[in-house]
């Protein structure tokens, strides 16, 4: 190889180091050469087991950067051990001029007053890995330490999905500790006893057909009736004696229904006992017992009527 290629080739091999060196330091910067990331950063107050830094976060299911640091603080105005996490949101050259070179951080602010909220979720079950998700969750004030202690953006948190179910378990448990459980159980207890009871009593067996007696008495009383009022019409045009014998069949008629309703009453007062106030068989009986009343009322007022004038049932009521 002659003297004169030497400076050549050694050209040649620079030139190509430094190719390579320009082009290793372009890819392994492309994020700082070709985009313009914004960090930002969010207090959780609950569990972030699962978030690792690099974990992906993500606007409405589609990754815009990743966890960039993890710290642990302690917030005074909650008394609590807080998680600050700082996120970078990577924003390329299209999203920029998008928002007229402003950057992400312009409409950071807009979007957090409509709502934008951070959230931890875990999309794998299988894999446990968390995520930082931004999303908006509309009437959810969420949480900012106050004061701020980076020189970064922050974005309000609101508890993940499973910190809500745990919530909503703590305040269900804290509410059973108030119930008297033994006491109602003891309650139940002697309910369930007491019915057991009743339904083995005799008294509701006699009650039963206690209230059976009574309905076949009132059958009598209306077969009884259905006799009297024809005797009754067929003796009108009869002498005075025998519409005088049928009047007192017909108060007879109407002592008997009294001495019924008396009878019912009494019975109506012991089955209150046995069979509770609010039962259907105490509704029917007590309905029962006012029809026959407005019967016997009935009745004796016809029977006055017809002591006063007699001559109403050929000739009607005088108008």
């Amino acid at each position: 190889m002659s003297d004169s290629r030497k400076p050549f080739l050694i050209g040649t091999f620079v030139l190509a180091g430094i190719f390579l060196l320009v082009s290793g330091v372009m890819i392994l910067s492309r994020d700082s050469l070709f985009t313009k990331p914004a960090e930002y950063v969010v207090y959780f107050t609950g569990t972030l087991d699962g978030l690792d830094v690099g974990a992906d976060v993500t606007y409405r299911g589609v990754k815009v950067g990743s966890v960039r640091e993890i710290r642990l603080s302690y917030d005074r105005s909650i008394q609590d051990v807080i998680m600050p996490v700082v996120i970078r949101i990577n924003q390329g050259e299209n999203e920029a001029a998008s928002l007229g070179g402003k950057g992400f951080d312009a409409v950071v602010e807009p979007l957090v007053e409509r709502g934008l909220r951070a959230q931890l979720q875990t999309p794998s079950l299988l894999t446990g890995k968390a995520i930082v998700a931004l999303d908006f969750f509309p009437g959810h004030e969420g949480y900012i330490r106050e004061p701020h202690r980076f020189d970064v953006p922050a974005i309000p948190s609101v508890p993940s999905k499973i910190d809500q179910a745990a919530d909503v378990l703590r305040d269900l448990v804290s509410g059973l500790k108030d119930v008297p459980i033994a006491e109602l159980m003891e309650t139940a207890s002697g309910a369930m006893r007491s019915l057991d009871k009743l339904a083995s009593s005799p008294a509701l067996s006699e009650g039963l057909e206690g209230v059976n007696k009574i309905l076949a008495n009132v059958d009598q009383l209306t077969a009884q009736l259905n006799l009297d009022v024809p005797q009754l019409m067929g003796t009108v045009t009869g002498s005075g004696n025998e519409l005088t014998e049928v009047m007192k069949e017909l108060r007879q008629t109407a002592k008997n229904t009294q001495q019924v309703i008396e009878q019912m009453n009494g019975f109506v007062v012991d089955s209150r006992r046995s069979i509770g106030p609010q039962s259907e068989l105490q509704y029917e009986m007590l309905n029962a017992l006012q029809e026959l009343s407005q019967a016997s009322k009935a009745m004796q007022r016809a029977a006055e009527g017809l002591e006063r004038n007699p001559e109403s049932l050929i000739f009607g009521k005088k108008q």
